[in-house]
């Protein structure tokens, strides 16, 4: 039980900097503690949502939240929830542990190809 404590201290510090540790936190359950995955994927969204909760504090204490994009993203993010729900019942868990891996994979990629691209621009960017 502190393993697991430390492991979520150290992957909510991970997420804090913006290295996706709702990601990892979704690979340590399934894998070292033999959570089925969608109970895994259940405990990351409140894992995100207690991780993410003193960052929307600081964003709306200093301003920079845009009210328009959010409500976009809240409208599309309902949709989502509840058409990733509906399919989530209906296929096999091993299927989603691959798509779920190949998603992260994915991801990882593009987020890698952007930051090599960024640092080849002139200014540094």
């Amino acid at each position: 039980m502190l393993f697991t404590v430390l492991i979520t201290f150290i992957l909510a510090a991970l997420s804090g900097i913006g290295v996706g540790g709702g990601g990892l936190f979704v690979i340590y359950l399934s894998i070292f503690t033999d959570t089925p995955q969608l109970t895994a994927q259940g405990m990351n969204l409140l894992f995100f949502l207690l991780s993410s909760g003193a960052s929307v504090t600081v964003h709306l204490r200093n301003r920079t939240i845009c009210a328009s994009a959010v409500l976009v993203m809240a409208l599309f993010g309902i949709v989502g929830a509840l058409v990733g729900t509906s399919l989530s019942a209906r296929v096999p868990q091993h299927l989603l542990r691959q798509i779920f891996g190949g998603m992260l994979i994915v991801s990882g990629m593009l987020s890698l190809m952007k930051k090599e691209e960024a640092s080849k621009e002139p200014n540094g960017k």
